[in-house]
């Protein structure tokens, strides 16, 4: 890009970004990238990005305080945080393509929906979804957030926080959201359905978000202090939760936590079924 297409750029985004200082960052960490490693000072960078040397220089400077950049000399070079937050990013997307080869070849969770979600607060993000062979498909649109409190997932997620942290959490809920009639209405309520997903193993979402639909969870732990922690779930009609069919799903649902927790370590769900088949 020139430099006169990249000063256009920067303005345009400017025009329309709610925090001018952060696109300004954006387009400082982009030339530094592009400069291969070799560091640039506040006058170059003013010069190439057609703004005013001060503000490159305070970006710069902020940047350099929280390990963005490193300083060399007089100028500015990527710094260290970036492998970092790198780093975490591309866990994320490892363990949304792990899910998803997971998913394909778990013995009885692959006919059916099965999601991958993250805790943020107290609300779930949908990172993922595995659409099974079922004609009816009821699920959560990729970057959807829900509460976690009706949700397999969110109260999967819930119930493996350290009691503290689940009740600074809950805190701030004031009342909680009610999508269906089955929904929980009371904090007591909630406290101690998650007790009994702590002693089943597993949570479960029973008409909770969307009648006549069902839906089954467990905690993923994240492989990172401060990450996470994450759920899966397989979501079908009530109609086909039978006694025989959910200690199935209930298991593939283990075999795919199993698997994203430590996928270095964890066997093959094929595997890993017969292993605990055995040991019953």
């Amino acid at each position: 890009m020139t430099e006169t297409a990249q000063t256009a750029e920067i303005e345009g985004a400017e025009t329309e970004s709610l925090a001018p200082a952060v696109t300004r960052a954006g387009a400082i960490l982009d030339l530094l990238a592009e400069n291969a490693g070799q560091a640039v000072g506040p006058s170059e960078l003013a010069r190439r990005l057609g703004l005013p040397k001060s503000s490159i220089a305070n970006i710069c400077n902020a940047l350099a305080d929280i390990g963005l950049v490193r300083r060399i000399g007089t100028g500015f070079a990527l710094g260290r945080k970036l492998a970092e937050l790198g780093g975490a990013y591309l866990a994320a997307v490892d363990a949304v393509q792990e899910f998803y080869e997971a998913c394909r070849i778990l013995p009885a969770a692959s006919e059916e929906t099965v999601q991958l979600a993250v805790l943020d607060g107290v609300e779930m993000t949908y990172l993922a979804r595995h659409d099974g062979q079922q004609p009816v498909r009821l699920t959560s649109q990729i970057g959807r957030r829900l509460p976690a409190t009706v949700t397999a997932t969110g109260k999967a997620a819930l119930a493996s926080l350290d009691p503290r942290e689940l009740e600074r959490r809950l805190a701030g809920l004031g009342e909680l959201p009610v999508l269906t009639a089955r929904s929980h209405r009371s904090l007591d309520s909630l406290r101690a359905d998650l007790i009994e997903v702590r002693s089943r193993g597993y949570a479960i979402d029973n008409e909770e978000t969307v009648e006549g639909v069902v839906c089954f969870g467990v905690m993923i732990p994240g492989r990172r202090p401060g990450e996470g922690p994450y759920a899966a779930s397989i979501t079908l009609l009530k109609v086909r939760a039978t006694d025989e069919r959910v200690p199935a799903l209930v298991a593939d649902l283990h075999l795919l936590a199993d698997r994203l927790s430590d996928p270095l370590h964890a066997a093959p769900p094929a595997a890993a079924a017969g292993t605990r088949a055995q040991s019953r």
